[in-house]
C-alpha cells in the first residue's frame, strides 16, 4: 500500500510541476484548438490549485502558475498575436 501512495505522491508533484507548460506548448500551429486546449488547462489548474493549496511541495503554487499561463495563451489565441509568426513558419521556404 505504501508502495501505491507513493507513486501517486510522485504522478501528483510531476503533474503539478509540469503543468504550467501545457497550456503553451499543446497546439501551437492552431489558434482556437490552443485557446479551447488553455481553458481547459486553467479551468482543471484552478481547480487542482484549491484542493491541493495545503500539499508539501508547493502543488497548489504550480497549479496557479499554470492558471496564469493559460489565461496568457488565451489572450494571446483571442487576439491573433500569433498568427504572424505561424504565417511565417507555414510559408514554403525557397531553396
Amino acid at each position: 500500500m505504501t508502495v501505491v501512495a507513493v507513486a501517486l505522491a510522485v504522478v501528483l508533484v510531476g503533474t503539478a510541476y509540469v503543468w504550467p507548460f501545457v497550456p503553451l506548448v499543446v497546439y501551437p500551429m492552431r489558434r482556437w484548438r490552443g485557446f479551447w486546449a488553455a481553458l481547459y488547462c486553467g479551468a482543471l489548474g484552478a481547480v487542482c490549485a484549491v484542493e491541493f493549496r495545503d500539499l508539501h511541495y508547493m502543488v497548489g503554487d504550480f497549479f496557479e502558475i499554470s492558471v496564469a499561463a493559460s489565461l496568457l495563451r488565451a489572450i494571446v489565441e483571442v487576439s491573433g498575436l500569433a498568427e504572424p509568426v505561424r504565417d511565417r513558419r507555414r510559408e514554403p521556404r525557397a531553396g
